[in-house]
This record gives C-alpha cells, structure tokens and sequence, in this order.
C-alpha cells in the first residue's frame, strides 16, 4: 500500500510539473460659402430585424498613417451614411428605399471595407486632421448613421463590432426611450464601446423656418444634453433633412460646434468646409459595385 501510494503521488506531481511547463503565448500587442440642400424627409420607421451576432471582436492591427493635406487641397475621407437598415417588402415606396439598406448588404460592405484596409475614424479626428494638421490612418472613413433608429443598436452595432469598426452616430434627442428609437440606455453602450455619438437636434425641424431663438435652441441644447448623459465631448452636427443657410451654420458654430455634415455628395473635405462636409449615401438597391465605384480608387 506504501508504494502504490508513493506511485499515485510521484504522478501526481509529474503531472503538476507538465502543466506548469505550459506557457501562454502573450498577448500581441475662414469665410464658408454656405451650399443649401433641399432634400425630402426621412422616411417613417421599418421594422427592425436582428441579425445572429458573435461575441468575437476584431481588433484592428497597427497601421501606417496619413499626413494632411497640402493647402487648399482637400482630404480624401469618405463619410457613408445610412438610416435605416431592414428588409423591405416588394412594394416599398421610392422614399423607404431611399433611405433603407437592407442587413445583409450592410454586413457585405463593411466585410469588403474591412478586406480592403480601411480604418474608421471619428469626426474629432477629422476635425483635429483639417484644423490642427494632426495624422490619420490610411485610407480612413467615417460611417455615419443619422436619427437614432433602433435597429442602429440591434443591427449595425454588433457588426461594427465584429469588424472592429467605429460608427458615427447622429441622434436627435427627443423621441429617445420610445420605439422605434434607441433608447439611451443603448446609447450610452455604444458610446462606452467607443463609438462615435453626434448631434442632430433636439426633434429633427426644419430649422431654417423656425424663429432663430427655437432653432438655437435646437441645436444648443441637443449638444448639451448629449454631453450630460454621456460624458463625452460632442462636436458635431447633422442638419435635419440637409438643410441649412448661413443664418443656421453661424448658430451651430455659436453653440460650439466644430464641425457639420450635409447630404452633398463626395468624399473630398475641406478645412474651409468644416460646417459643409460631404456624405455618400447608400441606398437599398446600391449593390456592393455601387459603392466601391464611390470610393476613391
């Protein structure tokens, strides 16, 4: 019994022994010319649709970086822009799929962005690249998401996530913590997992009609409260259905703004066009060709 005993006990500590020798691999490490835009407004709310999601994040590799621009030459930085993300009926109006893309191309283009190196950025970044000159990463972008819609949270956030991407999301505050909006709760997860959230009023108006006081208003106090809840700098703004003057971009610049995007198509910015900066939106029958055509090639 003593040396059946010493034998189980040598194996036991051999096999303490094997298990310690195991080694982890270690973690690898001034003056604005004002464009006005006249646009319809945004379609009403489609329902919104989960995809399976995975815990599994991706997180981007170091990468060279970008100096700015020379002067008066703008900066090549692509800024998509999506609303709603659904599968529509057959017979959708002309307004919804303007304004829809439908998941699975949503996940198809951001897996092509991903394949193709692009890096997401902030609007902070864009900003701090055009004024202050400060480097970005190559081929960078911007993927912006405009109102606040629900399915921003259940749909595209955990593909961003999954492709270690960062969003740009403009909210407007009012309808929050009703359907078919984000709730703020919602928000302040995505803000805590680093995505980028932005102004876009306080109830989405045409602010060129208000009287200046309530359109201030608007644009203010929507920066403040976005700034309270989430303890973030905002900097900024989205105008409500693309519209503006020069009356409405002096306010977002007195409210302490650095910065605002318009529905004009491109993707050259300009430091002298820091409250007039270009978007391309993607719409439910763009296919993946589509939009790699509006990219810089």
């Amino acid at each position: 019994m003593k040396i059946l005993r010493f034998i189980r006990l040598t194996g036991l500590a051999m096999f303490i022994v094997a298990c310690n020798s195991v080694s982890s691999q270690p973690a690898l490490p001034p003056t604005l010319t004002p464009i006005v835009i006249e646009v319809g407004a945004t379609p009403i709310a489609t329902p919104t649709i989960v995809l399976p999601t995975t815990t599994l994040t991706r997180i981007p590799t170091a990468t060279p970086f970008i100096t700015p621009p020379a002067n008066n030459q703008p900066a090549i930085v692509p800024i998509l822009m999506y609303h709603h993300l659904a599968d529509l009926p057959s017979h959708a109006t002309e307004l919804e799929q303007t304004w829809t893309v439908a998941p699975k191309n949503f996940e198809a283009q951001m897996a092509w962005l991903s394949q193709r190196g692009f890096h997401t950025i902030t609007m902070a970044q864009l900003v701090a690249h055009l004024k202050d000159r400060q480097p970005l990463p190559s081929h960078p972008i911007i993927i912006s998401f405009d109102d606040g819609w629900a399915e921003q949270y259940s749909i595209a956030f955990p593909i961003l996530k999954r492709y270690g991407f960062i969003g740009t999301f403009f909210v407007y505050t009012n309808p929050l913590d009703r359907q078919p909006y984000l709730t703020w709760a919602q928000l302040q997860e995505m803000a805590l997992a680093r995505m980028d959230i932005q102004a876009h009023s306080l109830s989405h108006p045409h602010l060129r009609a208000l009287p200046v006081e309530a359109a201030y208003k608007e644009i203010a106090e929507s920066k403040a409260i976005l700034e309270k809840r989430l303890g973030k700098p905002v900097i900024a703004f989205n105008y409500p259905f693309g519209e503006y003057n020069a009356s409405v971009i002096e306010m977002v610049r007195r409210a302490g703004f650095e910065s605002a995007v318009t529905l004009a198509s491109g993707y050259k910015q300009r430091a002298d066009e820091l409250f007039n900066l270009h978007r391309i939106r993607i719409s439910y029958n763009d296919s993946l060709d589509d939009l790699i055509k509006r990219l810089p090639q």
